[in-house]
């Protein structure tokens, strides 16, 4: 009877400890309330940049140009907004884009489109050797910049995004 008691009490311990380590959920990612131009001048705040950058302006998408030179992608279907601010020198390859989905069934593809998409070169004569493309709730931020314009920048600025919207989501897609 003191077998059956231990082996029934082994069991019980061993089931609990797997009952507390299973099933871990992700943290739930509350939306960031502010509007694109409030949140790109935090990122300012928090990564300031050496040179000069304009203010977040929207991104027109009624201009047939716009979401490719600034999104990476054809068509605005699935973006709320979006907003970019870059440097306002035209030779400094320096992008800052922020978009809202309107839909967060489709952040990952949206942000991988964002991310294959973008043309590193639109500057022409100069080139962003750094793209990072992260979210977090429903935007995504896109950042490329030239290392030698901006070391650190890149990475710095997912940071500050991470500082100023909370917990990133989803992957993290990085180039150079």
């Amino acid at each position: 009877m003191k077998k059956v008691i231990a082996i029934v009490a082994a069991l019980v311990v061993v089931l609990g400890v797997f009952a507390a380590c299973g099933g871990e959920k992700a943290p739930e990612i509350t939306p960031y309330e502010g509007t694109l131009e409030d949140l790109t001048a935090k990122l300012y705040e928090v990564q300031p940049v050496e040179f000069m950058v304009g203010p977040a302006m929207q991104v027109d998408f009624a201009d047939e140009y716009a979401p490719k030179t600034y999104l990476g992608v054809e068509s605005t279907e699935g973006f709320k907004e979006a907003t970019w601010s870059e440097s306002m020198i035209g030779a400094q390859a320096y992008s800052l884009v922020l978009a809202r989905v309107s839909d967060t069934a489709k952040l990952e593809e949206l942000k991988n489109a964002m991310f294959n998409g973008i043309d590193t070169r639109k500057w022409i004569c100069v080139e962003a050797d750094q793209l990072r493309v992260v979210s977090s709730g429903d935007i995504i931020m896109l950042i490329m910049v030239s290392s030698e314009l901006a070391p650190g920048v890149a990475d710095g600025m997912v940071e500050a995004f991470k500082q100023s919207v909370g917990e990133l989501s989803g992957e993290t897609l990085t180039r150079g």
